[in-house]
């Protein structure tokens, strides 16, 4: 079961970076023809700016639980050549168990502030898109929340790892 749960989890964060790098290459077009039409004094959308935030939102947030499973994730530790085995294992588990509560930090008032947004009827500020500001914050929130699940389950398989290898 917990293999299972692991391919999941796993598959949903490789699935979430995927959409997120297509919207990059989307936005990237979008943004080029934006400009090459206003500088040949084409028409333009006006909308570039709010599309870009947007994008930015969904890919700096859905991209995270991929970047912890497939350990891309940033480890700094110039000791790391002289641990034993166990000792790495342990470092690993610790540097996963606190990005993973900060995550959860992230995620929660990630929430907080899509409950209170859809609670006022907010919208995007200063936007010609009439988007509730609910949305990309909830999308943001989601991302925080995958991330908070692949840390957790792979602090889980790690710490099996670890206890087998203690055995």
């Amino acid at each position: 079961m917990f293999n299972k749960l692991n391919a999941t989890i796993h598959g949903i964060s490789k699935t979430m970076a995927i959409l997120t790098g297509w919207a990059f290459l989307l936005l990237a077009i979008f943004m080029t023809f934006e400009a090459v039409s206003r500088k040949l004094g084409g028409p333009i959308t006006g909308v570039s700016d709010s599309f870009a935030s947007l994008v930015m939102v969904f890919g700096a947030t859905w991209s995270l639980s991929y970047a912890l499973a497939a350990d891309n994730h940033v480890r700094i530790d110039v000791l790391t050549g002289v641990y034993s085995d166990g000792m790495k294992r342990l470092t690993l588990i610790l540097a996963l168990l606190t990005t993973s509560i900060y995550a959860a930090v992230l995620a929660w008032q990630a929430w907080n502030l899509a409950f209170a947004s859809h609670a006022r009827g907010a919208y995007l500020p200063g936007s010609l898109l009439e988007i509730q500001l609910v949305w990309p914050q909830a999308v943001g929130a989601l991302g925080y929340s995958i991330m908070v699940l692949q840390g957790a389950v792979i602090i889980a398989a790690e710490f099996v790892k670890f206890k087998e290898q203690r055995a």
